[in-house]
């Protein structure tokens, strides 16, 4: 766009006015987006110098102090401002004074202006007397207004060979994104409004949560959870004086406080340093922020807590505000007559963390400082509720009046009463108490098979291998183990034998043929028959030997002990080829066609119930019970028995096992399998229904609680 509008060619100018197009489409696009003022008036600076082929450009703020730089381009190349070579400083500065004059002059007016180069402006609707423009490039001058007011200037560095025409159409361009400039200001305004009145609203809404109650953890966890919301944080902690001390009452985002944690641990120790000092302490790392003030210096007696700290929590951003009372000055600071005032001592500390985004802003800080003074508010006054003399005795005497009104007094009698009749009730009816436990059915005969020796199963006997239960006689073989180690034993002690008998024979042939003729023939038959007499004594002790070793082979087979049915289960596929050592039991054997009798195991808590009732009612206590596969029949038996150990069973737990007689005849055969599981009642006589309902809890209550 360097050549005049009105000499452009048809092609050429087409695609300017094209270009122009999209540009002020995309500035339009970003105005009434929520983008940041850096953002938009960089897009909006650069897109016109680009479009307009200039030389730089600049965008003016207006601020309390006066007119700010907001954005920039090429500004060291129009002589304004020195660059890093500038030998002419004075000069630059006296041209900035002057630009300045000039550019305040422009500011006061809603008209656009294009000020030549080293004269005075060349609007023809621009008033006369602008100081001089001590540039050399041609300024094109667009004030950015709302509502009335000039808040901006947009400042364009042209090329000063231009024609009055292309000015013309400068300053028309100029025009549209100024007033696209004013669109985005005036939105901004609008966003900035729409803020504040949030902001007050959550500030009236987070005043009316602190101060709807007057309890202290209530009041603690609204301030850690609503208030991090209004500051803006990732987390608050409150603490609340009790004594000398500062515990932990409430952590935003949590429902219950590990208060020997170590990040609340620390938290304590830095509150409580934080305290006495009475001022808001505030910590920023701005290592990784570049726009971030260097946050202050740590006070020595803070140091080691905040290090301590931040060792636990990863907060780049970390504030401790004291909670004052209502009388403290507004800055949170007093005089020393008020900090030696016992009632202007903090009441409490709020601990304000920030993980992300280290910086803070001064509204931030604002927020902080608020919340801080209507927490002091609330919990000044919870504090004071809580401290009231004999509060939980007004409390309930204030509930109890307010049943005592007239319209409430007959409704108030009716429960009243009826609770008194059920207390009553429960103390003066009797009732059943029975005592519960895990039964079963089994034969009242039943023995065990057990290993006699180490060894392993050989051969298994036909009941074992049945694939059904089968019926076993006394004396009847089920089983043979092997041992090689015994079968070893009885080939080592019958060679034995076989040879001391051998050497026996020797000798009494030797005996016998002692020539009587030797002089020393006296001397070699006692010999002979001293060596005869021993080999006799060996020979007597490996018999001995093989007559025990006979015996532990005749127990490597397994016989039944009494006349009954087997019990175990698959006893083939359980024993064949097994290893075995001496006491294992093998399978069990039950005379079911015998009689029968039910095993409960009562939980030893309640045992001593059955015992009582044994010495008190009769030694046969009264027995129902119904089977598992047929609850709707009810049968009857008698204690016969009580264990006087107690043992762990299964999830039970400690258990006393409690033996009853029961009518074999009674019960259906098919009904009648070991193991069965039964649900038993003994019955322990009568005592009162509330003891009967809760006697559970009274031994709780009894050995948890009182004991």
């Amino acid at each position: 766009m360097s050549q005049d509008f009105s000499a452009t060619e048809p092609a050429a100018h087409e695609e300017t006015w094209r270009e122009i197009e999209e540009v002020v489409q995309e500035v339009t696009r970003q105005s009434r987006a929520a983008v940041p003022a850096d953002r938009f008036f960089t897009g909006l600076l650069e897109s016109s110098v680009r479009t307009l082929a200039a030389t730089g450009g600049a965008v003016w703020l207006r601020q309390p102090e006066g007119l700010r730089l907001e954005h920039q381009v090429n500004l060291v190349r129009t002589g304004l401002v020195t660059g890093p070579d500038a030998d002419d400083v004075q000069n630059v500065e006296q041209r900035a004074q002057q630009h300045q004059r000039l550019l305040d002059r422009i500011s006061r007016q809603t008209d656009t202006h294009a000020v030549s180069p080293q004269s005075g402006t060349t609007s023809a609707s621009a008033p006369d007397g602008l100081p001089e423009n001590p540039t050399d490039f041609l300024l094109l001058f667009c004030p950015v207004i709302v509502d009335d007011r000039v808040l901006g200037v947009l400042e364009i560095f042209q090329r000063p060979n231009v024609s009055p025409g292309a000015v013309q159409g400068f300053l028309r361009f100029l025009a549209a994104l100024a007033e696209l400039a004013s669109d985005y200001l005036r939105n901004s305004q609008l966003r900035e409004l729409q803020d504040r009145a949030t902001l007050w609203s959550q500030f009236e809404q987070f005043t009316e949560r602190v101060h709807q109650g007057l309890d202290v953890d209530q009041i603690a966890a609204s301030i850690a959870n609503d208030g991090r919301h209004l500051i803006g944080c990732d987390r608050v902690t409150v603490a609340v004086r009790k004594g000398s001390r500062f515990p932990i009452r409430a952590v935003s985002g949590l429902d219950s406080i590990d208060r020997r944690s170590n990040v609340l641990r620390a938290a304590k120790d830095l509150i409580r340093r934080v305290v006495v000092t009475k001022d808001p302490f505030w910590y920023q790392d701005s290592a990784d922020d570049d726009h971030a003030q260097p946050h202050v210096e740590i006070a020595p007696q803070l140091a080691d807590s905040v290090h301590r700290y931040l060792d636990e929590s990863p907060a780049r951003l970390l504030a401790v505000l004291p909670l004052m009372p209502a009388s403290q000055s507004a800055d949170g600071k007093s005089d020393s007559k008020q900090r030696s005032s016992r009632k202007d001592q903090p009441i409490g500390a709020i601990l304000i963390e920030r993980f992300e985004g280290a910086s803070t802003s001064g509204l931030t800080r604002h927020r902080s400082e608020v919340v801080a003074r209507q927490s002091a508010s609330a919990l000044k006054n919870a504090l004071e509720h809580s401290n009231l003399p004999f509060l939980p005795l007004l409390r309930i005497v204030g509930k109890v009046g307010w049943h005592l009104r007239l319209r409430q007094l007959p409704r108030t009698v009716l429960v009243v009463g009826s609770l008194i009749a059920a207390a009553v009730a429960m103390v003066v009816v009797p009732a059943d108490f029975t005592v519960e436990g895990h039964g079963e059915l089994q034969p009242a005969v039943r023995r065990g098979v057990f290993a006699s020796s180490d060894g392993i199963v050989a051969t298994l006997a036909p009941p074992l291998t049945a694939n059904e239960t089968a019926s076993v006689s006394a004396g009847e073989t089920l089983a043979e183990l092997s041992n090689t180690d015994l079968d070893f034993e009885l080939t080592r002690v019958l060679g034995e034998i076989r040879t001391a008998r051998e050497s026996l024979s020797t000798k009494e042939v030797q005996r016998l043929n002692v020539d009587d003729s030797d002089p020393n023939w006296e001397s070699q038959l006692e010999k002979l028959s001293a060596e005869e007499k021993e080999l006799e004594v060996s020979v007597a002790s490996l018999e001995a030997q093989l007559k025990a070793l006979k015996l532990q082979q005749t127990d490597l087979i397994l016989t039944s002990p009494i006349d009954g049915q087997l019990l175990t289960w698959e006893a083939a596929r359980i024993l064949e080829n097994r290893p075995v050592r001496r006491g294992d039991l093998l399978v069990k054997i039950a005379d079911v066609d015998g009689p029968w009798v039910l095993e409960i195991r009562v939980p030893d808590q309640n045992i001593g119930y059955v015992n009582d009732a044994r010495r008190e009612l009769k030694r046969d206590l009264d027995v129902s019970f119904v089977l598992a596969t047929d609850p709707k029949t009810t049968w009857t038996g008698n204690v016969t028995d009580v264990a006087k150990d107690t043992r762990s069973f299964g999830e039970s737990g400690p258990t006393v096992l409690v033996t009853v007689e029961i009518d074999r005849g009674s019960i259906p055969e098919n009904q009648l399998r070991p193991g069965a599981t039964v649900i038993p009642h003994i019955h322990t006589g009568q005592r009162p229904i509330g003891f009967v309902w809760f006697h559970e809890l009274i031994h709780t209550v009894r050995t948890k609680l009182l004991f």
